[in-house]
């Protein structure tokens, strides 16, 4: 049923049960995986501003590089990482649409207080505008 399965990982505990469900149903389905990276995105003029921001996003990336290679090896499954910029909600649902994937599987984050009242969550967000199945993950 299902042969590509696209996780939006950042790295939380939220995105890693995430990573670990596609792991079980990938196993069960003979399917592949793809963890991607949504970076927000960041206007070209001010990155020359942003270096500190810049360097830790790539210390980021290096981190999540090596921890997605530990849990593949780990659990004998093929995990292919890819790091993009954009707003995450739209690019993991274009993404998905546009690459052929069977299934979205997001972790899930409460948000709290004013954020819950002012700021729409990714995963309410893919599940609004996706055309892919989304699975979101409740830790």
């Amino acid at each position: 049923m299902f042969k590509r399965i696209l996780v939006g990982f950042d790295g939380s505990k939220e995105s890693l049960s995430a990573l670990n469900l596609a792991i079980s149903l990938a196993k069960l389905h003979g399917a592949s995986i793809k963890a991607l990276e949504v970076l927000d995105h960041m206007p070209v003029i001010l990155e020359a501003y942003v270096k500190e921001d810049s360097i830790r996003e790539k210390e980021r990336i290096i981190k999540h590089t090596e921890l997605i290679k530990k849990i593949s090896i780990e659990n004998s499954v093929s995990i292919d990482y890819e790091v993009v910029r954009g707003d995450p909600a739209i690019v993991l649902s274009k993404y998905a649409e546009a690459e052929g994937f069977d299934l979205i599987i997001l972790g899930r984050r409460k948000l709290k207080g004013l954020k819950k009242i002012f700021i729409e969550s990714v995963s309410s967000k893919v599940l609004d505008i996706s055309k892919k199945p989304v699975l979101v993950v409740k830790d």
